[in-house]
């Protein structure tokens, strides 16, 4: 049972250390890269990343590294090139698969470069490997014979683990790129030797590629082939030296690909277990992020919304338990998500041993900086009023500013837009009492005010109006932005030209 204490990366880190097992300590993560990925898919990254500072904290030597799967097939294609010549590439390993970026040599480069960059900006200090590198530099070699000596018992590992139907028989362990075709996800090997592999490139294996029917022998060494993914997983542990990595929970599920990977990788590969780590989803909208059915902000666009240091605390702050829920269309998931980022800065740098002061440490790159004290929610007001320029200035505020204007423009909920009328709208309907309250603001513009002033000139002329606060302020937000409520109104009304808004004043008073 975890320690409650504790904040949840700590807790593992010292689980961890208190087995004595899992030495050395090499934490890893993988990624197939077969599209743009969605913001779901840093969650793994940023959680392996956040133990591998917590053992590191705790004065262990660790290593992190991220593996590339890219020798997997292509086995989608981007929505804008479905129905062209893009569709001979399916099937291909991504390494081999033509990119429809001319600036990329393959689909594995393109969406690696895309993915890794993605991960690069929220901390993530992995090194990072290629799966296609090191089936080709030969390492691979030892698990591959070890995998097809052993077919009989990986099926037996399928059917026992996960309940599946018991595979035809025959089957091995195994898929070559056809010689032909280049084609990987279409091959089926069906004979070893104990030194070659005879394989067949069938036409309809699967039904997102097309295979050549090709028949041939090939050495199974080297990296004319790979092993299938779950097969595949656990040979990497041994490979590479993994001893803690992690999982979410659709992989996690009892009898799942988790649990097939954990036994071959004991019984075939006779190499310990890594650290078991399930972890929960991130959500968007109450619904898991899937890329192929489109459904989630894609990875390279967090950049974009959120700081580095700010998008990792998205990540880190929930832990691995639970399911984080970002839905940024049309709600104040982003205001919300800078108020507790500010909170837990805080508690930081008041000493405070709180999981959201530790969540905000970890969040943190090559050295600790004190947030903005002004909230994200007053800052996207500031934005949309251009007076406002030299206060954002002389508060330091420019980088969070600049976020704030994309949530402004592309995710904030209607009511906390705003712009200015140019004429007044028919449908506002003021009452009597209102308009005289309008019209005893008229005389005060004429004279020169700074946005305090205007705000308590508001506030007064209520109280001589016998208003309330509530009326007088609706009725200035009516004529000027067409809805009943806005940013404060005295630096609103402090970027108006004084002559447009006694010309208003007058007009709505009328």
């Amino acid at each position: 049972m975890y320690n409650e204490l504790m904040f949840w990366a700590d807790e593992i880190a010292e689980k961890i250390i208190k087995s004595g097992k899992f030495k050395p300590y090499w934490v890893d993560d993988m990624k197939t890269p077969s599209g743009f990925s969605h913001v779901g898919s840093l969650m793994g990254p940023v959680i392996h990343s956040m133990i591998f500072r917590s053992l590191k904290d705790a004065g262990q030597k660790a290593i992190f590294t991220f593996v590339i799967n890219d020798f997997d097939p292509a086995d989608d294609l981007l929505p804008e090139i479905k129905g062209t010549d893009f569709e001979e590439e399916l099937g291909k390993p991504l390494k081999l698969a033509k990119s429809p970026d001319p600036k990329f040599k393959s689909m594995a480069d393109m969406f690696g470069d895309d993915f890794t960059k993605a991960i690069k900006n929220l901390g993530v200090e992995a090194d990072i490997m290629s799966s296609w590198e090191i089936y080709h530099q030969g390492k691979f070699d030892e698990v591959i014979r070890e995998a097809l000596d052993n077919a009989g018992k990986i099926q037996d590992i399928y059917q026992e683990v996960s309940g599946s139907k018991k595979k035809e028989a025959g089957w091995l362990p195994f898929q070559v790129i056809c010689e032909k075709c280049q084609k990987l996800g279409t091959t089926k090997v069906y004979d070893w030797d104990g030194e070659k592999v005879s394989y067949i490139c069938e036409q309809n294996l699967v039904t997102w590629a097309k295979g050549c029917g090709h028949r041939g022998k090939v050495s199974p060494f080297g990296g004319t082939g790979k092993l299938p993914w779950k097969v595949d997983w656990a040979a990497h542990w041994k490979v590479i030296g993994v001893t803690i990595e992690g999982a979410g929970k659709d992989h996690a599920s009892k009898g799942g690909s988790y649990d097939i990977a954990m036994t071959i990788c004991k019984d075939v590969f006779k190499y310990d277990q890594p650290f078991k780590l399930p972890y929960e989803f991130v959500l968007i909208g109450g619904k898991k992020m899937s890329s192929s059915k489109g459904l989630g902000i894609k990875a390279h666009d967090l950049v974009r919304i959120l700081p580095s240091e700010v998008g990792r605390f998205l990540f880190a702050r929930n832990g691995i338990k639970s399911q984080t829920n970002f839905d940024p269309e049309g709600t104040n998931a982003i205001p919300v998500l800078f108020d507790d980022y500010q909170k837990a800065a805080a508690e930081y740098f008041k000493k405070e041993k709180t999981d959201l002061a530790r969540a905000f440490e970890l969040s943190q790159f090559d050295e600790i900086r004190k947030p903005p004290k002004v909230r994200f929610s007053v800052l996207a007001q500031w934005v949309q009023m251009p007076n406002m320029k030299d206060s954002i200035k002389k508060e330091g505020l420019e980088d969070w500013a600049k976020y704030a204007r994309v949530w402004v423009e592309k995710y904030a909920p209607e009511k906390e837009r705003f712009q200015i009328q140019e004429n007044l709208q028919e449908q506002i309907k003021l009452s009597k009492e209102q308009k005289l309250y309008l019209k005893s603001l008229e005389a005060d513009f004429s004279k020169k005010m700074d946005p305090e002033q205007i705000q308590l000139l508001i506030y007064n002329k209520a109280k001589e109006q016998g208003i309330s606060s509530k009326e007088a302020f609706a009725a200035v937000y009516s004529i000027f932005l067409g809805k009943d409520h806005g940013p404060k109104a005295g630096w609103l009304l402090a970027n108006l030209n004084r002559e447009f808004i006694v010309e208003r004043l007058n007009e709505a008073s009328a």
